[in-house]
């Protein structure tokens, strides 16, 4: 357990989106980016279930790192054994929107169609979304790519997890303007 101090050291939340479904060398990738996520101050929220959920959070508490789970249905038992905050969301793929605006930044890991959707909306909603390249599925096919022209960034790729950390403290996270209107973009 690291020395970890949220009231001094908390440095953002990250969402992480990714397949439920890994093998070992993709497990034991994710599992050292939490523990890197962690080290570096940053809580981690993310669909709560297994594959790179679970990998992830695993990771996370190695270092004593807080974990949110955002599971798919009404039973918070259905979370895998590392997520500390468990928010039932039983909407099917609509916990995917509350998943990535959770986090400040976005990062996804492999994926299929889920993440894919993921990936979608955190380009929607203008949050930035790093890729790792090294892990096959939806994150090294879109890496260093651009969804489309409304932003003036990329979906940044990394290949490895120090990789990831360099990125994601070279991206400057967007702060809230205060305009919390219900208008439409």
């Amino acid at each position: 357990m690291s020395d970890f101090n949220y009231k001094r050291d908390y440095n953002g939340t990250v969402s992480i989106i990714g397949t439920s479904e890994i093998d070992k060398e993709t497990e034991d990738i994710t599992v050292e980016l939490g523990r890197l996520l962690a080290k570096n101050g940053y809580a981690v929220a993310c669909g709560g279930l297994l594959g790179v959920m679970e990998a992830i959070c695993k990771g996370v508490k190695m270092e004593g790192g807080l974990t949110i789970g955002i599971i798919p249905f009404k039973d918070k038992t259905a979370a895998n054994q590392y997520i500390d905050i468990v928010v039932p969301v039983p909407f099917s793929q609509a916990r995917n929107i509350v998943v990535v605006l959770s986090g400040d930044v976005v990062i996804a890991i492999g994926g299929k169609a889920g993440t894919l959707s993921e990936m979608c909306f955190a380009w929607i909603y203008d949050k930035p979304l790093i890729a790792l390249s090294s892990v096959e599925g939806w994150s090294s096919k879109l890496a260093d790519q651009k969804l489309d022209d409304r932003r003036i960034d990329k979906v940044y790729g990394a290949e490895s997890p120090q990789e990831v950390i360099e990125r994601l403290e070279s991206i400057e996270i967007p702060k809230s303007s205060g305009d919390y209107s219900l208008t439409e973009r």
